[in-house]
């Protein structure tokens, strides 16, 4: 063997056994639990269901998921179990498209076979955006590990790290919960002018008058909706239709009355209802699907409720399980036109001017 081939096996075989012990060490640590639950350390998850879902999914005898964005980030595993029975975890994925849920639905049904499945209709609407990992929800799991390679997670397995960044928190209940320690310094107009991050909505309401007039197109109106139309059938309807003994919630988010008001004259109600009628028509067909609204309450009227335009207060939540439990704020083919009449009425009578008024007061208008 020449000196040429006798470098070549060095330089290729030297790294072999650190890399081996650096995949076994990794595997072993495995903090999102992909590959296993907790080995040598207390058992924690990661708050990003993006890459929780997964291990949560194949390791833990959960037979009921949550499953929608922020807008169900409160609402109790606990007390779904409670109210309609069934061993319940929520795995929201905050900011997630309809097609992101639509991979973590396709996982679940491969590997479980889910009694319930609550699901917001709540979307970021943009499913060009990539947040989903490319390895962990395809079809083989031969490359989860790629999930591991970056510096946060290598350099925390090389010292096991239990601290939070590295390997998530601790009670599952409680993960997806809002943290702040006083909510209820959060909600109604006055607290979110003293909330820097929340500037952006102050101003939106502030070019209230100006968004009267940006007003789109009928006709691009239509194909927007012809997308989205499209993509709640593949990545929500078949999935309702290919499991006819899973039974599923469908809760319609109600945004604030003002979030309404604001981008009423650009459509937006429009697009709002002309997919909530198609969806509500297109679950008849389907005895295992239900759905729920909570648009025509004066609920959405009072801006206290809120935090920002459309993240409800979690009494909210609450409500939505009574509904459920109780089988009440149903949609239906029958009384979906005059839950949209109603609504939009609201939206028509609601009074923005003095929000305007107190918005400018606020950036010094």
């Amino acid at each position: 063997m020449n000196v040429y081939k006798k470098y070549i096996l060095l330089a290729l075989g030297i790294p072999l056994p650190f890399i081996a012990l650096f995949a076994i060490n990794l595997y072993l640590y495995d903090p999102a639990q992909i590959f296993h639950k907790s080995y040598f350390r207390k058992t924690t998850f990661f708050p990003d269901m993006r890459v929780s879902a997964k291990g949560i999914i194949q390791h833990y005898p959960f037979d009921s998921y949550i499953i929608g964005n922020s807008m169900l980030h409160n609402t109790s595993s606990k007390e779904a179990k409670e109210k309609l029975g069934g061993e319940w975890v929520n795995i929201t994925m905050s900011g997630s498209a309809f097609d992101e849920r639509g991979k973590i639905l396709k996982y679940l049904f491969t590997h479980k076979n889910p009694i319930q499945i609550l699901y917001s209709l709540g979307t970021n609407d943009d499913s060009s955006i990539e947040r989903m990992s490319k390895f962990l929800y395809n079809e083989t799991p031969l490359d989860d590990w790629r999930v591991y390679v970056n510096e946060r997670f290598i350099l925390c397995s090389l010292v096991w790290s239990d601290k939070e960044k590295c390997v998530g928190s601790g009670e599952l209940e409680s993960l997806m919960f809002w943290k702040e320690p006083d909510l209820q310094s959060l909600f109604g107009i006055e607290n979110w002018i003293k909330q820097h991050n929340i500037k952006g909505h102050i101003k939106a309401i502030c070019e209230y008058e100006n968004k009267l007039h940006s007003q789109q197109t009928i006709e691009s109106l239509g194909l927007e909706i012809q997308r989205i139309q499209k993509d709640m059938d593949e990545n929500i309807l078949s999935f309702v239709e290919q499991n006819q003994n899973t039974q599923f919630y469908f809760v319609v988010p109600p945004y604030s009355r003002l979030s309404y008001k604001i981008g009423f004259k650009n459509k937006n109600f429009m697009k709002f209802k002309s997919i909530l009628k198609w969806f509500v028509l297109e679950l008849e067909s389907y005895p295992n699907a239900r759905i729920y609204g909570f648009d025509t309450l004066d609920y959405a009227d009072n801006l206290a409720n809120y935090r920002d335009l459309t993240h409800y207060n979690i009494d909210m939540n609450s409500m939505q399980l009574d509904a459920i439990r109780d089988n009440t704020h149903r949609l239906t083919s029958e009384n979906i036109e005059e839950y949209l009449k109603i609504m939009e009425l609201k939206i028509q009578e609601y009074d923005v001017e003095p929000l305007v008024k107190i918005a400018k007061e606020a950036l010094g208008e």
